[in-house]
């Protein structure tokens, strides 16, 4: 099944009744956001959020697809203790790694002039779309301001990406 959970990318079920299950990218900060200061009530939702992700990820339920560029984000973390539980999350969570290429790197240029993202969450964006993730969830307000540029560009690419905080994901999820 792990094999399978690889390679599928969609939430239909094939004419076998096998469920294809869905391939999710998590933003760094997403993996930190239950270390966050939880004193402002959508840091609180988005860390409950997390923590439900993180349930349907361990049950088999999605994907979570992560890359180098999540690593390095990591790394870059000043405190200690917060950098160890945020690797453990990604390590834990995480099947699937995306690593850096010429590919990912010529697409983050195209979100950069396009959808006016910085280069690093174009670097995330682009690793997504080449990790064939369906879900690309963050708390990053610049990112979810060109939700639709984003998605826009990846179909003209090919991929199929929806962009989410995420709350507003298991909201769509349980529809």
């Amino acid at each position: 099944m792990h094999i399978l959970n690889a390679c599928l990318t969609t939430n239909e079920t094939l004419k076998t009744g096998i469920t294809l299950v869905e391939r999710v990218y998590l933003d760094t900060n997403v993996y930190c956001r239950p270390l966050d200061d939880q004193s402002g009530r959508r840091v609180q939702e988005e860390s409950r959020a997390f923590m439900e992700i993180v349930d349907v990820a361990l049950r088999g339920k999605i994907v979570i697809v992560s890359s180098d560029y999540v690593k390095l984000e990591i790394e870059k973390i000043l405190d200690p203790l917060k950098r160890k539980d945020v690797r453990g999350f990604e390590r834990t969570l995480s099947s699937v790694n995306i690593a850096s290429s010429r590919q990912i790197i010529a697409l983050a240029e195209e979100f950069t002039i396009k959808c006016a993202l910085n280069p690093l969450d174009a670097l995330h964006v682009s690793s997504a779309c080449v990790g064939k993730s369906d879900w690309f969830l963050t708390c990053d307000d610049e990112i979810l301001q060109e939700t639709f540029c984003i998605e826009k560009l990846a179909a003209e690419k090919g991929y199929r990406l929806k962009v989410r905080n995420t709350t507003d994901y298991l909201q769509e999820r349980h529809e």
